[in-house]
């Protein structure tokens, strides 16, 4: 649990030179960091673990489980079909490693909790930091650190658990310290620009809201996240509004960018269209681009649905939406937990990941973001999460049931 826990908090610094080992690991794994060399003592571990009976074994063939075997599967035969080489399968071959890490470390719903609270700190530890980069080098927070649009994505999928915690915590301090926490993370969100990032967070915190006030409040969500433009003092505003109004002029880099996504929207329907079944191959798309944008330079799809379609073609497609609808039928189920207190935690936590998964793949319409170690936590996390709540909701439905039999059960005769 706890080597899960430290990978986890040095995910933020993954691009940092301090966490660099070697070019690769047996010409597997390129860029070998400390995060992969302890991704890889986990999975020797949890091998072990499995091998000797744990019980999370059974998870490996729970239907989120399964279908990402088969998307691996489709990855690797895809690559293999197209002469990607092995760099583009090992990215997935590394998420493969995860699975067993995760489904073996969380032990407990406890560990659930610990998992959950430490995925969210981490990206609100890693704030001063991000911050010194941000001035340093004069640019959108996420710069020096990470990928800035993808650093947005990642703030999405935590930042409706922050506030589940809030809402959790029995205790007054810790209350609003989670909730100053989740303020942390939208500023943090605010500072990154990231339109893909702010339409996530608007999508993940209208629904979170919707579930616990309705209509009225998923509205005034969006009224205060619309009004957070004008207030906080980034140039997230100015960016949003190029892609309604069409008739200003955007700074050139900026107008430049929305022609581009433009460009690779149309360039993925026809990649896919003219590679329907295998797609182009991992990572392939970038190199082809240019072939259907007309662009001098290669990009990326900037959509994570339509790169794995081009890429993996239309079968492994199908099967990549299975995944996450199975993982979101999970989520739904857990959430309708809550005559007990651990089924209360679950479906709250439920309820975060579920706003959170749909706020980054929102977000993940605008950037490809199918390779990011955070969702794949989540989904993994999802499939622990989904086997404690059916033993609550084995308890919860028996419950009823005992309380009927006490009522029903005939009074003594008295004494005479």
């Amino acid at each position: 649990m706890w080597l899960l826990a430290l990978m986890i908090l040095i995910m933020p610094y993954e691009s940092s030179p301090y966490l660099y080992i070697a070019p690769n690991f047996l010409g597997v794994f390129p860029d070998f960091t400390v995060i992969k060399l302890l991704g890889l003592a986990g999975f020797a571990w949890a091998v072990i673990r499995l091998a000797g009976g744990h019980p999370h074994g059974a998870l490996l063939s729970s239907r989120p489980a399964v279908l990402f075997l088969l998307f691996f599967c489709g990855v690797l035969f895809a690559g293999l079909l197209s002469g990607s080489g092995f760099l583009a399968i090992s990215r997935y071959l590394a998420f493969l490693t995860f699975l067993p890490f995760v489904l073996v470390s969380v032990e407990t719903q406890r560990d659930l909790g610990r998992v959950l609270r430490i995925m969210t700190l981490s990206m609100v530890l890693v704030f001063p930091y991000a911050l010194r980069q941000m001035i340093r080098f004069g640019e959108r927070l996420g710069v020096g650190l990470y990928e800035t649009n993808y650093f947005a994505t990642i703030l999405v999928l935590v930042i409706p658990l922050a506030f589940v915690f809030a809402a959790q915590a029995t205790i007054p301090m810790r209350r609003w310290l989670w909730t100053a926490a989740g303020l942390v993370l939208v500023l943090e969100l605010f500072l990154t620009s990231s339109r893909g990032g702010f339409l996530g967070l608007l999508v993940a915190g209208m629904i979170y809201v919707y579930r616990k006030r309705g209509i009225a409040g998923a509205a005034a969500v969006m009224v205060v996240l619309l009004l957070g433009l004008i207030i906080v003092p980034t140039d997230l505003g100015s960016r949003m509004w190029t892609v309604f109004d069409t008739e200003t002029r955007a700074p050139a880099g900026l107008e430049a960018s929305n022609k581009a996504h433009v460009a690779l929207f149309f360039a993925a329907l026809r990649m896919i269209a003219d590679n329907p079944i295998f797609g182009v191959g991992p990572l392939n798309f970038k190199s082809l681009s240019t072939l259907y944008t007309g662009l001098e330079q290669g990009n990326i799809a900037h959509n994570s649905f339509l790169e794995v379609a081009a890429e993996f073609g239309l079968p492994m497609f199908v099967i990549f939406v299975l995944l996450l609808a199975a993982v979101f039928k999970i989520l739904n189920r857990a959430t309708r937990l809550g005559s007990s207190p651990d089924g209360q935690l679950l479906a709250g936590w439920a309820e975060g990941l579920r706003s959170g998964i749909t706020g980054f793949l929102v977000a993940g319409c605008f950037i490809s973001a199918q390779y990011e170690k955070m969702l794949w936590l989540a989904v993994f996390v999802t499939i622990v999460l989904g086997r404690f709540a059916a033993e609550v909701r084995a308890v919860e439905a028996a419950e009823p049931a005992g309380d009927d039999e006490l009522v029903l059960e005939p009074l003594p005769e008295p004494t005479r």
